[in-house]
Order: structure tokens, then sequence, then C-alpha cells
């Protein structure tokens, strides 16, 4: 089996609908069909390698690691496979410039070792500045919302403003509420009351989170430019299934050209994640732009799943089309890393202090 076939015609419209949540069954937890579904899908990936690139150069992992990532989340994009994929990027990255956790890090590529990233304490709070830990001997306190999957993985990267820890996610001191969230999804409150971190648990904060962000940010914009392609190939099917005024809604000048300045858009953008992602692995400094990335990928996700619904009429916006779901998760997955307002800050302050502007390399 190939990723391609993982993520096939057949797959996709099943993966759609998994960690969609009824509103108002906050509490409820995953069907276990669901869960196992999550799980296999995971495994999957284990198996065809595509978790490999975790891992940095020195154990193993490809050259070209956030290529491949970022790949792996364009083709989860259109699925809207919910998953621990993006955090565990992250974790990943923390964990290799810690150089401590080597086994840990074989067990996430090898897919049996999963992580959340808890980094909100409230909804205004953006990833780029975590908020203090509370400790006490070592032992953590203190309250994280908006954690996604925390149920679902082993670790939670709990995210801290001068350092960072990793508790296990089922274990004395770790209490988890799922609530309600407009894209229906799988989110958590992580309630930590004197819980402990395993062993070597907690990480500096320094210029690692940075880094591990902005890769966390760059495979988030993959995923986001695989969501736009998806809604966007749905749109094309229902313009192409109904007609007006005597032929095909594709046939009518004005939707098809507003069709064909959606899909140039993606386009561009996905030319744009990719080559950050070859910036990446070239050792170049990506902070700038990541940030970039997923504000475009983002600003392209939210437009396109909405002119989508547009383009459906009415029956866009009722449950049991697909596209309904592309809306509502866009609306939830475009903040998962930063807020545009936030974004657009970071890009524009590190732009301002590189005096040869945004991709120049000649300062470094």
């Amino acid at each position: 089996m190939s990723l391609t076939e993982l993520f096939d015609d057949e797959l996709i419209p099943v993966l759609r609908r998994l960690g969609d949540r009824p509103k108002g069954a906050g509490q409820e937890p995953p069907s276990a069909a669901d869960a196992d579904a999550r799980e296999q899908v995971w495994a999957a990936l284990a198996e065809l390698g595509e978790l490999r690139p975790l891992l940095p150069v020195r154990l193993g992992g490809p050259a070209d690691a956030l290529s491949r990532l970022v790949g792996t989340a364009e083709l989860m994009g259109p699925a809207l496979f919910q998953s621990p994929f993006q955090d565990t990027v992250l974790a990943a990255a923390l964990l290799a410039a810690d150089g401590r956790h080597d086994a840990l890090l074989d067990r996430m590529a090898a897919g049996t070792r999963t992580i959340a990233l808890a980094v909100r304490e409230r909804g205004t709070d953006e990833p780029s500045y975590p908020l203090p830990l509370a400790t006490d001997g070592g032992r953590l306190s203190g309250t994280r919302r908006f954690v996604a999957f925390a149920a679902d993985v082993d670790l939670i990267l709990v995210a801290g403003d001068r350092e960072h820890a990793l508790v296990p996610a089922r274990a004395p001191g770790v209490t988890l509420r799922r609530h309600d969230e407009i894209g229906r999804g799988d989110l958590h409150r992580v309630i930590l009351e004197r819980a402990e971190p395993i062993r070597g648990g907690l990480l500096p904060h320094g210029s690692s989170y940075a880094a591990a962000l902005a890769r966390a940010r760059v495979v988030q914009a993959g995923y986001l430019t695989g969501m736009a392609r998806g809604a966007l190939e749905l749109a094309v099917e229902r313009v192409r299934s109904r007609s007006a005024f005597g032929k095909p809604l594709a046939q009518h000048q004005a939707l098809a050209h507003r069709l064909a300045a959606a899909a140039a858009e993606a386009t561009v953008v996905n030319s744009f994640v990719r080559s950050v992602a070859r910036d990446a692995d070239a050792g170049h400094d990506i902070g700038p732009t990541a940030a970039q990335a997923l504000f475009l990928a983002a600003d392209l996700a939210r437009d396109v799943t909405a002119e989508a619904v547009h383009l459906y009429g009415a029956a866009g916006l009722t449950e049991e089309q697909d596209i309904s779901v592309f809306h509502r998760r866009a609306a939830v997955d475009t903040l998962r890393f930063g807020s545009p307002t936030a974004l657009r800050r970071e890009v524009a302050a590190l732009l301002a202090a590189r005096p040869h502007g945004l991709g120049d390399r000649r300062d470094e």
C-alpha cells in the first residue's frame, strides 16, 4: 500500500467524518469504531514510513524530512483527517534539539507514541508566546484548554515560557474534559494537579521552541492547502452535476472564472509552502516564511471553503453535505498555530529585523 492508496477516493469520505462530534455532546467519548479507525490509519502511516521523517538525520531520518511531512499533510487535508500529526511534528523537533530522548523519538517514528500540544489557557493566547508553567517540586499544576486529541495520545506537551513539560495523558493529576467547538472536533481541557512529567520530561524553552513551532506551522500549512484542494474538488463536482438555464453550472462563465481563480491561488500557495519546506531541509532559518506560509494557507482554506459552500447553495449548509464539514473545520484548523493577526504581526516584525527582506539569505 502507498500513501495515495491510504487516502484514496473510497476512504476519504469516511475519514472526513471521523471525530465529527454532535453539538452538545461534549462529554461523550468517541465511538469504539471511530477510535479504531484513527489508530489503523496512524499504524498505516508508520508502516509506510511516513512517520520516519520525525527522526533527526543522526537517528536515520531523511534529509528532506520537512518536505516529506508536508507531502503527507497535503494528502490528509482533503480527507480532513484529524490527528496529532502536527503536534507530534513539533514535539519531535523539540526532543531532537534536547538530545536526551532518542528512544522516545524512535517510538514516535514507529507510531507507538503520540503527543498533543497544550499551550493555550484562554482563547486569545498565541502558541508563539506560551504561558508560565506552575511547578512545585517538579510537579505541574494549572489548566490548558483547546488541546486536540488529548484523550487519544500517549503524552501531552505542556508548553511554557521558560520550559516545557512532557506529561503522560493518563496519569495521576491529569484530568481531561471534552468540550464542544465550532468544528465539532475533539478538543479537551487539560487540568493538571501536581502532575509529574516523565523522566527527563522538562525541556528548556530557548530558540528550539521557535524552530519547532515553525516546522509545525509549515506542516499545518500543507494540511490546509490540501483542505482547500478537497473543498475545491467538491465544488467542481457540484457545478458539473447541477444545471441552470438549460446548461450545467460549470459552463456559466462567472462560476467557471471563480473556480479557476481559486484553483490558481491554491497552486501558488501550495508552491510557496513546499518551497519553505525545502528551505528548512537545506538548513535555512524559516521563522518568517513559516509564519507567512501558514497565514497564506489559512486564508486560502477559509476563502475556498466559504466559496465552495456558496457554490453549493443552501444544500451546502446541511449536515448531509461534506462541504459543510470543510467549512466548519476551516474555522478551527486555520487557528491552530496562530491567529491571522498574530501571524501578520510576527511576519512584519521579522521582516523589519532582516535588512534584505524576506527570502534573501545574504544576512545568514
